[in-house]
């Protein structure tokens, strides 16, 4: 028998299904083709380590430096970009209060622009003057991108700029909200975006059909400011779970269909996010908590008193790495930590520290810094980068360089070059 629940949210469904199409059908946009590179950064740090092989030994932005070009855009940003199908994918927001949204396509190699589309926010757009709507980094999964912004609209374009749909959250949720804004970045959990929307009003996360925009489950999330973003991680197994932190506790649920996994009834920070490297799962708080994802002996056992089975089971904490606003990043055996205008390395396998240096010009910000081998990009909110050489036991400032724009989003890195959103530019170096 159907319930009545059902029977609501079946006729929930198909009307958004009518919307759906009715916004498909009315989207217009100017695309040229771009190449398609095959070296992608797909999401907020990439992968979700902030790590590859290869990226510029240095920032040189005079004329005869490394900087292969720069694009102003339509509006502000804070959140990272990404690099799919041979383009970079970034958002902005403009107006009065960041009431119009645009997600906008550059090439890779020559930074001009092969696509943009715009639209009016449905949800609050208002946030801090120090914040934008365009916060969270957007993700794809290399044929579809999925943007989302602070006043919870969530569009999904395909990688030629066409509109594929668009959900108003804000509108479905309208007290999902802060003063300062949202800044959770979504991901793709192979056919599912998850999307973690934590306030003092409506809180919950979502997982939303990738192909249609239907919601396939939705759960309860404390109430209270958070933005930090989910992590998809993989188990030893094969199997994949979604983590989400909190200052509660940390969750890890199926991605499919929300169902949890297992929770850690213990909090954590709620400005950095989750890291996943190396089998092991980086949990910032006022520690930084290790957890084991992928050995013989990382999950508890189930004869353990009050021990949740599948829960994976600590590898070690330390409060050197413990981070202030951006999120630890880690690459091979290494994991770094930003505290401030210093930043700590290490050995991911043991929490040794093996060395911290003072980052020369670089000040507070809250951008996540990004690897590339043995080599850090950090930037601060003025718009100071360097970047660090990890020598083993030691550090060393190798390059410096000031933008004329202030960077609040974590770089992206592919093909060898490294891409910096700034508020409103964006500068590819190479």
């Amino acid at each position: 028998m159907v319930t009545k629940q059902q029977r609501h949210m079946a006729i929930k469904q198909r009307r958004l299904a009518t919307i759906l199409f009715s916004v498909a059908a009315a989207a217009t946009v100017s695309f040229t083709s771009a190449q398609s590179m095959g070296d992608d950064w797909l999401a907020f740090r990439g992968d979700g380590s902030g790590g590859v092989s290869a990226g510029p030994a240095k920032l040189d932005a005079s004329e005869n430096g490394n900087l292969a070009w720069r694009a102003d855009m339509p509006g502000k940003s804070v959140a990272g970009p990404i690099v799919v199908d041979g383009q970079v994918i970034t958002t902005s927001s403009a107006g009065p209060d960041g009431e119009k949204i645009f997600v906008t396509a550059l090439d890779l190699k020559s930074g001009i622009k092969t696509w943009e589309q715009s639209f009016d926010a449905t949800g609050r757009p208002f946030c801090h003057s120090s914040s934008a709507n365009a916060a969270p980094t957007p993700a794809s999964d290399g044929k579809r991108i999925v943007a989302f912004f602070s006043s919870n609209d969530l569009v999904c374009l395909n990688t030629a700029g066409d509109l594929m749909w668009y959900r108003g959250l804000g509108f479905e949720y309208p007290k999902a909200g802060n003063d300062v804004g949202m800044a959770s970045s979504p991901i793709i959990a192979g056919d599912v975006v998850v999307v973690q929307v934590e306030s003092k009003g409506d809180s919950f996360a979502a997982g939303i059909d990738l192909e249609s925009g239907v919601t396939r489950w939705r759960i309860d999330r404390p109430q209270s400011s958070n933005w930090s973003s989910p992590l998809l991680i993989s188990r030893g197994d094969g199997s994949q779970e979604v983590v989400m932190q909190s200052g509660e506790s940390v969750l890890a649920v199926h991605p499919g269909t929300g169902v949890t996994s297992w929770e850690i009834e213990e909090g954590r920070a709620t400005i950095p996010s989750p890291t996943s490297s190396g089998g092991l799962l980086m949990l910032p708080g006022n520690d930084l908590l290790v957890l084991d994802l992928v050995g013989s002996d990382s999950v508890q056992s189930e004869k353990e008193e009050g021990a949740d089975k599948t829960s994976p089971i600590e590898a070690w904490r330390s409060s050197k790495f413990s981070p202030k606003n951006a999120s630890v990043v880690a690459y091979e055996d290494r994991v770094y930590a930003l505290k401030g205008s210093v930043l700590v390395g290490g050995t991911l396998r043991d929490g040794e520290m093996r060395w911290q240096e003072r980052l020369g010009s670089i000040g507070s910000g809250w951008a996540t810094p990004v690897v590339a081998g043995n080599r850090i990009y950090a930037f601060d909110q003025s718009g100071n980068g360097v970047v660090v050489e990890d020598q083993g036991e030691s550090a060393e400032v190798i390059s410096e360089v000031t933008l004329d724009d202030g960077v609040l989003g974590s770089p992206a890195i592919a093909d060898g070059r490294l891409i910096i959103r700034a508020k409103e530019t964006v500068y590819c170096f190479e």
